[in-house]
C-alpha cells in the first residue's frame, strides 16, 4: 500500500521486483483494500495508465450502474466500515482481513444515478479542497520551520 499511502500516488516499479500478486486495472474502478479495513483505503481510479496494477490486498470494484465517486464516499462511512470489520478476521489485529466477497455483499443505499453523480462530484471537490489547504499549511509550516532553524542558528 506504499502508493495509496503516499497521497495515493501511483507508483512505476518494475514488473519482476514486486515481491507480491498483482492484479490488472483495466478500467475505472474504486481499490477497496480488505487489509486492516478500519484505515479506510479506497483508491479511486478514474482513467488507469496502461499496465497498471495493483496490490491483491486491493479488490478492484467497477460499475455501468453506479458513480464510483458516490460508491466510495458510501463505502468510507462509518456503518460500512463497522460491518467491514465486524467481518474481518485473521491472526492479529494488524493483518485482519475481509473476503472479496463481504465488500462486495455490503449494502448501500443508492439514490438514482444523476443524484450519485451530483453527490460525488461534490465530495471530490470537497476532498480536492481539503488536499490543497493540507499542502499549502505543510508547506507554511515547512517555510516557518526553515525560519525558524535559521534563526537558532545565527543565535549561536
Amino acid at each position: 500500500m506504499p502508493a495509496f499511502d503516499n497521497n495515493e500516488t501511483a507508483e512505476t516499479v518494475i514488473g519482476n521486483s514486486m515481491n507480491s500478486l498483482r492484479k490488472i486495472v483495466d478500467r475505472p474502478c474504486l481499490l477497496v483494500n480488505k487489509l486492516n479495513v478500519r484505515k479506510k483505503r479506497i483508491w479511486h481510479v478514474p482513467r488507469p495508465e496502461a499496465n497498471a496494477v495493483c496490490s491483491s490486498e486491493f479488490v478492484p470494484f467497477s460499475s455501468h450502474s453506479s458513480d464510483l465517486s458516490f460508491i466510495k464516499i458510501s463505502l468510507l462511512s462509518e456503518r460500512i466500515t463497522a460491518y467491514l470489520e465486524s467481518c474481518s478476521s485473521g491472526s492479529s489485529n494488524s493483518q485482519k482481513r475481509v473476503t472479496p466477497e463481504i465488500i462486495m455483499s455490503s449494502e448501500i443505499i443508492a439514490p438514482s444515478l444523476a443524484e450519485q453523480r451530483r453527490i460525488g462530484a461534490f465530495f471530490d471537490r470537497l476532498d480536492s479542497l481539503i488536499t490543497l489547504h493540507q499542502r499549502k499549511y505543510c508547506g507554511v509550516a515547512s517555510w516557518m520551520l526553515g525560519v525558524a532553524l535559521v534563526r537558532l542558528s545565527s543565535e549561536k
